[in-house]
């Protein structure tokens, strides 16, 4: 993907979120399944690593520079489930977007010459490029999981 295709991409992102403002809270707040998260926790979840992006990634997103791997996915996503239940879902997608867009204006401040070039996480070499491709596709999944009609 080009960085422009990235971008319109997040953009899309956002339009997706305020589509999502015309749930009550009590759609927002009831799991797509039993057992599964609310729309509130999967967008909180997905803020969440938003804002770890933003903070703990991309200042580090330069050739040779090497980030901490990931931590504990299930402790870091329970407690983005936990800080959605201490907030009202419009709040969730506030949020959200918030920090979508912080991303998004630290994306457009990088030349696309530097989206190429090789860090590390943890011992896995990544690039800005391949970083947001991945990073789109746990978008779309956590999409279709507040679609109408989703069943897995």
């Amino acid at each position: 993907m080009t960085k422009d295709e990235i971008l319109k991409a997040h953009q899309q992102y956002l339009e997706w979120l305020d589509s999502l403002e015309s749930l009550s809270e009590e759609e927002g707040n009831t799991p797509y399944r039993e057992g599964k998260w609310t729309p509130n926790e999967i967008i909180m979840h997905m803020a969440e690593w938003d804002k770890f992006t933003l903070q703990e990634r991309i200042p580090l997103m330069k050739e040779g520079e090497k980030h901490q791997a990931y931590p504990n996915f299930e402790d870091f996503n329970a407690k983005a489930a936990a800080l959605a239940n201490e907030q009202t879902f419009k709040e969730t997608i506030a949020h959200a977007k918030e920090q979508r867009k912080a991303i998004m204006g630290e994306l457009k401040k990088i030349d696309e010459i530097e989206w190429d070039k090789y860090f590390y996480i943890g011992d896995h070499s990544s690039t800005i490029r391949n970083y947001f491709t991945d990073f789109l596709e746990h978008d779309l999944h956590h999409q279709k999981q507040i679609s109408p009609g989703y069943s897995s």
